[in-house]
């Protein structure tokens, strides 16, 4: 959904249908299942708040067995109009505030909002997904799922030239 932001009313936009926004992602299991969220403008400035869940299909990151996660996010977001990126200009190199972290920037006159909702969903999901918290991942000698059987491979020996780096681990 692209919404032209010189046609934003000024009491602002509300987004509250799931179905505004159809085919926001590619993935296969993956859904918005609910959306509320206001578009106001404030000159060139727009803000977006609301919340939103959706549902990603993703992968333990122990065992790599699918798993679903559901994602419920809150939205504050303050967009400016995309700086001047002409060929050769220099900007000045400038620290972040803890409020510049909450500014996106939209191209000419529109606002991709699709877009904008798949990357707060990126944002959002888990950096190491667990299909439960003790999982006990894959064997690194036969690959065997250990949450299905109990693994009884023996540990592989240190290679005798990590033995100083062995060494120097257990000092701690």
């Amino acid at each position: 959904m692209v919404i032209r932001v010189s046609e934003i009313p000024d009491e602002g936009l509300r987004v509250d249908s799931v179905s505004e926004l159809p085919g926001l992602f590619a993935e296969e299991g993956w859904s918005l299942d609910r959306v509320g969220l206001r578009i106001e403008r404030h000159g060139g400035k727009i803000s977006v708040t609301g919340t939103f869940q959706a549902t990603a299909r993703l992968a333990c990151s122990r065992c790599l067995e699918p798993l679903v996660s559901a994602i419920a996010q809150d939205v504050d977001l303050q967009l400016l109009p995309s700086p001047d990126q002409a060929p050769g200009s220099r900007h000045p190199e400038v620290e972040l505030g803890a409020d510049d972290l909450e500014v996106d920037f939209y191209q000419g006159d529109s606002l991709d909002l699709a877009r904008l909702i798949r990357s707060e969903v990126q944002l959002a999901l888990p950096m190491k997904p667990l299909c439960r918290p003790d999982c006990g991942g894959l064997c690194p000698i036969c690959g065997g799922n250990r949450n299905q059987t109990a693994c009884e491979c023996a540990p592989r020996r240190t290679d005798p030239r990590l033995a100083p780096l062995e060494a120097l681990k257990r000092l701690r």
